[in-house]
């Protein structure tokens, strides 16, 4: 099924807008009595209308396809919806900026789905723009925003994603990551935090995400093996670990710690995201690491260091859990500029004159 709006060109140099409708393997055309020229000063107004009767058409033939109430108008409450699905602090985070975006846009103090179309949604991220944030935190959060929406669309609760054909471009960012060096200098310096402490090296030796740390119990160690559940990805995962990574995850743990089986393996006192980095800096600064790191940073140390120490790249993409190889191979990419840096100091060799 597809509702698409057209162009036809007059005779009298206007173009006159209708519809091309697919549906059940048979094709029909409506005009909608709408037209412009050229410079029409009207034309944005008239296309928006078009497109307003575009959606309008598409949801009536959704609507009988799926057998949708009849009442169906969109006057649900989106945020409220976006609310519930929050399954993270990341999800809570974007579902705050949208709230403080869409305040001006409310009706009886609720954001109706039929008003969250392209335009709206276009408009949230010149709005995020203008506020300064960067442009990867922007996708994040449009990002978030499409995923609530395919599932409002999974559970026939509207007809399509208005954000389809809304994007903004990833920009490719410096991956942050320790040498082997700097992670043995914060792992012999003390901090007051010994959660922090734990459980960033445990990153380092094993690349668990922060939701996965968090989230990590007792009973999910079994025999030198960690059996977890990706939040990112929801891939059901196990993580062999090595002595090191046993070692740090066991400072400070008695045998009555271990044996608590639903309880977690690091117990934050303030878990925000923003909180953790804030120390994790101090930590690295009092460590003579000078480098701007996040929790991130300990999943992209053990990534280069893997690839460093002769790990290859198709086992090192199935320990970060990752979908594509091609995601990792970005990993192999920065190891390899390492080596090609690390190559081009060694110094040139002087030829000495030959004596006659």
């Amino acid at each position: 099924m597809s509702v698409k709006l057209r162009t036809k060109k007059l005779q009298d140099g206007k173009e006159s807008l209708y519809l091309d409708i697919y549906y059940k393997g048979k094709r029909q055309y409506e005009f909608l009595g709408l037209s412009y020229k050229k410079n029409d000063p009207n034309k944005k107004n008239i296309k928006e209308l078009a497109e307003k009767r575009r959606s309008q058409k598409e949801l009536e033939i959704f609507s009988n396809a799926h057998n949708l109430p009849n009442y169906y108008n969109g006057k649900e409450d989106f945020l409220k919806y976006y609310e519930s699905k929050c399954v993270d602090a990341a999800y809570k985070s974007s579902y705050k900026l949208l709230k403080e975006y869409s305040k001006n846009k409310l009706t009886n103090d609720k954001l109706p789905f039929n008003k969250v179309d392209e335009k709206f949604c276009e408009n949230y991220i010149l709005w995020m723009k203008e506020r300064g944030l960067k442009n990867n935190t922007a996708w994040v959060n449009i990002y978030k925003l499409k995923a609530v929406l395919n599932k409002a669309v999974k559970e026939k609760i509207i007809p399509f994603n208005p954000s389809k054909y809304v994007s903004i471009k990833l920009e490719e960012t410096e991956k942050i990551f320790l040498t082997f060096d700097e992670v043995n200098k914060m792992y012999n310096t003390e901090i007051k935090n010994k959660e922090i402490w734990r459980s960033f090296l445990f990153s380092c030796y094993t690349g668990l995400r922060l939701s996965d740390i968090k989230a990590l119990t007792w009973g999910q160690i079994r025999e030198g093996k960690l059996y977890f559940k990706q939040k990112k990805t929801k891939g059901i995962e196990y993580l062999p670990l090595n002595e090191m990574a046993l070692k740090i995850l066991l400072t400070g743990k008695s045998n009555e710690d271990i044996e608590k089986l639903n309880e977690t393996v690091f117990n934050f006192k303030n878990g925000k995201s923003e909180k953790i980095g804030e120390q994790l800096r101090k930590w690295a600064k009092e460590s003579k690491v000078n480098k701007y790191i996040t929790f991130h940073t300990a999943r992209h140390t053990f990534a280069t260091l893997s690839l460093t120490y002769g790990v290859d790249l198709f086992t090192v993409s199935k320990l970060l859990g990752h979908r594509s190889i091609n995601t990792t191979q970005i990993y192999a990419q920065i190891v390899n500029e390492k080596l090609n840096e690390a190559v081009s100091k060694l110094p040139t060799l002087k030829e000495e004159k030959q004596k006659k």
